[in-house]
């Protein structure tokens, strides 16, 4: 039979076992052809679809031939679909659990730092104890431990006591799916955190997904960190931009890949960015954010290993209990003991007493009246996150004189330094109007 003729006869049957229309196809789940969450992530770029309809075999462009390949015996060519794309997480489903194993992982782990801007210096005075005041901000330097495989797993572990989730919380990432998990402490619980709702965790200490953008990358050149060569890119989207420093490092494989697309998702950048690419790590992201301020992020140490326990990057991890909201809490928020923050002074001042009448007898309130997560630094140091329209009650402090400044995590908002007098009662934010004055501090 000739060629012609076998193709011929094999295309009606091909056409028969056609999926019927509006059903999915073969390649794709049913629970991501269902997902109500897609909206998450922006429409395919237009290069993207594209791409996408010539694989398929769609119209080629400048009139190309349409149709089936065969060879020169008339035998279908199939081409080869490559391994699918990431799917996405959603938030209000659980995720089956994967299975514990014995298997050691190669990768690496990293140590990092975010490095807040504009932080006042404490005051000069006999009575200023600069050793409790660093003491005090190595305790609560907002740090990372990052454990990154080769086979692309992620798991990052709050290794500070000022962050916004509390120490030992862990944020959890697997390559073959968009979104993280946050996962609490000894791996109780776990929630999902569908893509674009990274920054809000960060942020807000809540669970709110936020638009994603392609965002505009420009290459700003090569350097080396962490005996690492490295390129540099700067990412713009509609929040604010991120200067990233790549390392090349092939052991770690597709597992820097998640940190970067974790990185470029909190200024608000699709995480299929193009710039993300494996075979290299972050080491460096400095965030301006378009209304102001910004916080930088820097690794400062790598180490390479081939023993990294597959159970410690599962996601998420067998036993752990999936909550459809809320995220894991600090107790009170504040960083500090009393006997901690008594340690920034070595005596206290001859003050009169305060003239508010809310004030406390030691120590200070803080009223945050704002509707974002705000951090309280005493002599550059964060001592307490209050929540939005609340308040927390910090002791420990003996009187005398004190720089405070409001901020958020991220720095997309960093109030003035004020010096205060304590014992003292001040506020974040504006204050509605109840009909009678608000007798407190101002420190906004």
């Amino acid at each position: 039979m000739k060629p012609t003729v076998a193709l011929a006869l094999l295309l009606p049957a091909l056409a028969a076992c056609e999926a019927p229309p509006g059903s999915p196809p073969s390649s794709t789940s049913p629970t991501d052809a269902a997902s109500p969450n897609a909206s998450i992530l922006p429409a395919p770029l237009a290069t993207e679809a594209e791409e996408a309809q010539h694989d398929a075999g769609g119209p080629v462009p400048d009139g190309g031939p349409i149709g089936l390949m065969a060879d020169s015996s008339g035998r279908l060519i199939i081409p080869d679909a490559g391994t699918p794309p990431p799917g996405v997480l959603r938030g209000d489903e659980a995720i089956p659990a994967e299975s514990p194993t014995t298997k050691d992982l190669a990768g690496a782990t990293l140590e990092a730092v975010f490095r807040p801007r504009n932080v006042p210096p404490a005051p000069r005075g006999p009575e200023i104890s600069q050793d409790g005041i660093k003491a005090a901000a190595a305790l609560t330097a907002p740090k990372w431990k990052i454990d990154l495989t080769d086979t692309g797993r992620m798991r990052i572990e709050f290794a500070s006591r000022a962050m916004p989730l509390p120490q030992r919380s862990e944020i959890r990432a697997r390559t073959d799916r968009y979104g993280h998990i946050a996962l609490w402490p000894d791996a109780t619980d776990y929630r999902v955190v569908p893509p674009g709702a990274l920054r809000t965790v960060l942020g807000e200490r809540r669970v709110d997904v936020t638009p994603l953008s392609p965002g505009v990358a420009r290459p700003l050149g090569e350097g080396k960190r962490l005996q690492l060569p490295t390129r540099k890119v700067e990412i713009t989207s509609s929040l604010g931009s991120v200067r990233l420093e790549l390392g090349k490092s092939a052991e770690i494989g597709e597992g820097g890949a998640l940190l970067c697309r974790a990185l470029v998702e909190i200024v608000g950048v699709d995480p299929r960015t193009s710039v993300c690419q494996g075979g290299e790590v972050p080491l460096a992201a400095a965030y301006t954010w378009q209304d102001g301020g910004g916080i930088d992020f820097e690794v400062t140490t790598i180490t390479r290993r081939t023993d990294i326990p597959t159970n410690e990057t599962l996601v998420p991890p067998p036993g752990s209990t999936y909550q459809p909201s809320g995220l894991p809490a600090s107790p009170g928020g504040v960083f500090l003991t009393r006997e901690e923050v008594t340690a920034f002074r070595s005596s206290a001042l001859q003050l009169p007493p305060p003239s508010d009448p809310l004030a406390p007898g030691e120590g200070f309130i803080a009223v945050n009246a704002s509707d974002m997560l705000a951090y309280v630094l005493v002599d550059g140091v964060p001592v307490v996150a209050v929540p939005p329209n609340d308040q927390r009650y910090v002791i420990g402090t003996l009187r005398g004189r004190y720089v405070i400044q409001w901020r958020t995590f991220l720095g997309d908002r960093i109030g003035p330094a004020s010096t205060l007098d304590l014992p003292a009662r001040f506020t974040f934010g504006e204050v509605p109007d109840a009909g009678a004055p608000d007798g407190g501090g101002t420190a906004n």
